[in-house]
């Protein structure tokens, strides 16, 4: 109960320090330009006080909005340099206008100022404001930056915590004598009916193992580098299943994006694992592309029996490894008759295709 009070106190405790603040803030520059004559009444302290109560409660309300507006709006982990330019720029220029507007307007209507002397006089009083102003935003924010970097530093530490945790386990789930039992098993009997089909099969797998080996380290790969590697282990599966097991890509070639390593194939293998595969029942799996997303989708036809997933694994791991790259989320359509994942597409800024 203690918290949530010091909580609910913390806003009306800025409030004061910020009254306070404006208090402090507006007698100096009314007494600047008055002089002593401006403890000559209340009213007369009132009017002209009122010069910088108009700044200071201008100020208050503005920043506070684009601190407001910047957190919540800005990625300050992924980006720090970018989120820095933009609040610092809205800062200076927000306060560049209210200095000059509040100055007209305080000229105009209070001193009942007009032509050549509201000009100068407005614009002595906004330049000598904006001065205050670089002074206060300096001091302010540099707090505040600081707590922006602070913050960006530890997210991106968590999530690249999390990056590694996630491809250890992708790793570890790929490498695993489950997966090795089980190709053995289909090579035995591939190599006593086709010999040729056999050796085709071996070759497949030492690809697949090599290619988990090299590239699961790595953040991203080259999404033609990971096609190549699916359709590998899509020939391998659809000698288990034959002609029951479809799969179309309609993804370009020689295209600059990229994607995390054994991501596509996740989706692949849990398409597989998760579905009834029979000549009566077929699996038909896709993959191409949709706006700004990689999709992947198949027919549902769920199997009965529940198959226990390590954790973190499938679309909980790739939702982990993808945070770390894009903002965009993985998008997860599931009907009755489709199962659909969409990945956010990363762009590399230097195209180079790697062989495995």
């Amino acid at each position: 109960m203690r918290i949530i009070k010091n909580k609910k106190r913390k806003p009306y405790l800025e409030i004061i320090i910020w009254i306070l603040l404006i208090l402090a803030f507006s007698t100096p520059i009314a007494y600047s330009f008055q002089g002593k004559k401006l403890f000559s009444s209340f009213l007369y302290f009132m009017k002209f006080t009122s010069y910088g109560w108009s700044l200071g409660i201008s100020f208050f309300v503005g920043h506070s909005i684009i601190g407001h507006y910047t957190e919540k709006k800005l990625n300050w982990t992924k980006n720090l340099k970018k989120a820095n330019i933009i609040t610092l720029s809205l800062y200076i220029i927000y306060g560049i206008l209210i200095a000059f507007a509040t100055a007209y307007v305080f000229g105009y209507f209070v001193l009942e100022n007009s032509g050549e002397s509201l000009h100068v006089d407005a614009l002595f009083k906004a330049f000598f404001v904006i001065i205050l102003d670089l002074i206060f935003i300096a001091i302010y924010y540099s707090t505040y930056l600081t707590k922006y970097w602070k913050k960006a530093i530890e997210n991106n530490e968590e999530l690249k915590r999390e990056n590694l945790v996630a491809k250890y386990e992708v790793l570890k789930n790929k490498v695993n004598p489950h997966f090795l039992f089980n190709s053995l098993n289909t090579l035995s009997s591939v190599i006593e009916r086709n010999p040729e089909l056999g050796s085709d099969f071996v070759k497949k797998l030492s690809d697949i193992y090599r290619y988990v080996l090299e590239q699961s380290d790595k953040e991203l790969v080259p999404i033609d580098v990971e096609m190549k590697f699916v359709e590998d282990y899509i020939f391998l599966s659809k000698i288990r299943f034959g002609d029951a097991l479809t799969f179309h890509s309609a993804i370009p070639e020689n295209t600059n994006i990229q994607v995390v390593p054994l991501g596509l194939q996740t989706l692949v293998e849990n398409a597989i694992k998760h579905n009834i595969i029979s000549d009566d029942m077929p699996l038909q799996i896709y993959i191409g592309m949709e706006d700004d997303f990689i999709v992947l989708k198949n027919n549902i036809q769920k199997k009965n029996i529940i198959i226990p997933d390590r954790k973190p694994h499938g679309l909980e791991n790739l939702k982990n490894r993808y945070a770390y790259h894009t903002n965009s989320l993985i998008g997860i359509t599931e009907s009755d008759e489709i199962f659909l994942v969409r990945l956010p597409i990363i762009k590399s800024k230097s195209h180079e295709l790697l062989d495995y």
